[in-house]
């Protein structure tokens, strides 16, 4: 049989603003199926579904606008009007993509959408992973499917962010340099419970959020007295700020005074995981704390560097 059909991704919706600068989508359904062996037979004679659980992700380089959407706590669907959308964009047959109202549409209508993990390396532009826990309304399926659907408009891909100059990553008033990598674990445990033999959960939410930073570098002088010491180094929003460095749309970069760049600040106890790897580089790892006053990772999307 011929292959007509073929799909790849799009941007993604919250509500209503289009999330461009998708590099990977996946949408898993993930069934329990059981069917178990009695009567001492080697074979199962009965089977069923028990549970079925709807789990999508992505993965975008536009972090302001998803973090303006979805950040360190996340977001819930069911504050979304029109949902979260995700589309199965259609190959146009002997062309490229197909023109108007030919693609597919996935909306999720209520769940949880937590940031996972933000990886930024030196050469490289930042990416920004999500997952989400969807759940049902206790009828219906927790993902609704329609065919012969438009893409959404507005689809841009205007931004993208990477390490920042020398200079602007401080960990405890520490300066770190020569820094090949930046890794942030948003450290969200959501949940999904449900009941009464239901086969999709109802219920979701974030049981804890626990933060944290790894910094790779090539100064392995940064394990000592002067940087960070082997006990390891405290660490408070005052004294610790990072910055990711927006790209210029057809330049370098984007004037470091201009309020476009993202600012970090966290708080926790930064100690050195691996004084020194085969390739000549330190890690610095730095779980994050709360002060009692800040979240243990505060996010600025519109910042200047100074």
């Amino acid at each position: 049989m011929a292959v007509t059909k073929k799909h790849t991704l799009s941007a993604v919706v919250f509500d209503t603003t289009v999330l461009g600068a998708i590099t990977r989508q996946s949408i898993a359904q993930e069934s329990e199926i059981r069917g178990d062996r009695t009567s001492g037979e080697v074979w199962a004679r009965w089977q069923a579904l028990y549970k079925q659980r709807v789990a999508p992700s992505f993965a975008t380089r536009d972090l302001a606008t998803a973090l303006a959407e979805a950040g360190l706590t996340g977001v819930s669907i069911a504050d979304l009007t029109a949902g979260f959308i995700m589309y199965a964009q259609k190959y146009a047959l002997g062309g490229t993509r197909t023109a108007g109202a030919a693609h597919r549409k996935f909306v999720l209508d209520n769940g949880i959408i937590v940031p996972r993990r933000l990886s930024v390396a030196h050469g490289e532009d930042a990416e920004l992973e999500y997952e989400i826990y969807a759940t049902s309304d206790g009828t219906n399926h927790p993902l609704t499917i329609t065919d012969t659907q438009a893409l959404p408009a507005g689809i841009d891909d205007a931004a993208r962010f990477t390490l920042p100059a020398a200079g602007n990553i401080t960990i405890g008033s520490k300066t770190i340099n020569q820094v090949q990598s930046l890794e942030i674990d948003f450290g969200i445990q959501a949940i999904t419970e449900g009941a009464d033999s239901d086969l999709w959960d109802t219920f979701c939410g974030i049981e804890e959020i626990a933060p944290s930073l790894v910094i790779t570098t090539t100064d392995v002088e940064t394990l000592g007295p002067a940087q960070v010491p082997r006990t390891g180094l405290a660490c408070t929003h005052a004294n610790t700020i990072l910055f990711l460095r927006k790209r210029d749309d057809g330049g370098t970069f984007v004037a470091d005074g201009t309020a476009e760049h993202i600012k970090l600040t966290a708080a926790g106890l930064a100690v050195i995981d691996e004084m020194l790897s085969d390739d000549g580089q330190t890690t610095l790892r730095l779980p994050l704390v709360y002060d009692g006053t800040n979240a243990p990772l505060t996010i600025d999307t519109a910042s200047a560097i100074s």
